[in-house]
């Protein structure tokens, strides 16, 4: 990915992971995306170069960058994070395209209309009652048809994000279809 010549700070898994569950052809259009947790952006822009390549598709990332008690291992980080994000999504040749909305997504993800994205992938607070809470604010937000990633299925155990994806994949039973879990990610399809 051109994007990780300049990159600095860490990234993890990368949107060629999704290529199982999603057709690459099916994006060639002007796609929405929505990024819930954006750390230094290496997702983000591979996303960027990838699924919403379509120089008119646009890219939205919600992220705080805020010290969280939940996350001891990144206090007082939090500052050079942001700072490094930035640098990232300047130095790179999509900066245009990626709107960023610092805060907390249960505040900006309402602001959002109704059937708006064609992508949402969430990797925020891995807690599960805020892992249920963006998903379930962000599924109105989905397009019929659309894809939600969830990130770190299995992390830290059953009772973190795993707990809050279950939550969210059960009540929503009706109006989804489960397309599979890879490499930790799980993806789902909203169907109504």
């Amino acid at each position: 990915m051109n994007f990780l010549q300049n990159f600095s700070g860490v990234s993890y898994r990368l949107a060629n992971n999704w290529n199982e569950f999603l057709n690459i052809n099916d994006y060639n259009k002007p796609i929405n995306y929505l990024e819930i947790g954006a750390f230094y952006g290496g997702n983000l822009l591979s996303v960027a170069e990838t699924f919403a390549s379509n120089p008119e598709s646009k890219l939205y990332v919600i992220d705080p960058w805020k010290d969280y008690d939940e996350y001891p291992e990144y206090k007082d980080q939090q500052p050079k994070i942001y700072e490094t994000f930035l640098k990232n999504i300047n130095t790179s040749e999509h900066k245009d395209k990626i709107i960023i909305n610092r805060g907390y997504s249960n505040k900006k993800i309402p602001k959002f209309n109704d059937n708006f994205f064609d992508l949402i992938y969430i990797d925020g607070n891995h807690e599960p009652e805020y892992v249920l809470e963006d998903a379930v604010l962000s599924f109105s937000k989905l397009k019929i048809n659309g894809i939600l990633i969830f990130d770190d299925y299995g992390w830290g155990g059953p009772d973190l994000t795993q707990r809050g994806i279950d939550a969210f994949t059960h009540a929503y039973y009706k109006k989804i279809q489960v397309l599979g879990l890879k490499q930790s990610q799980l993806f789902v399809k909203k169907i109504k």
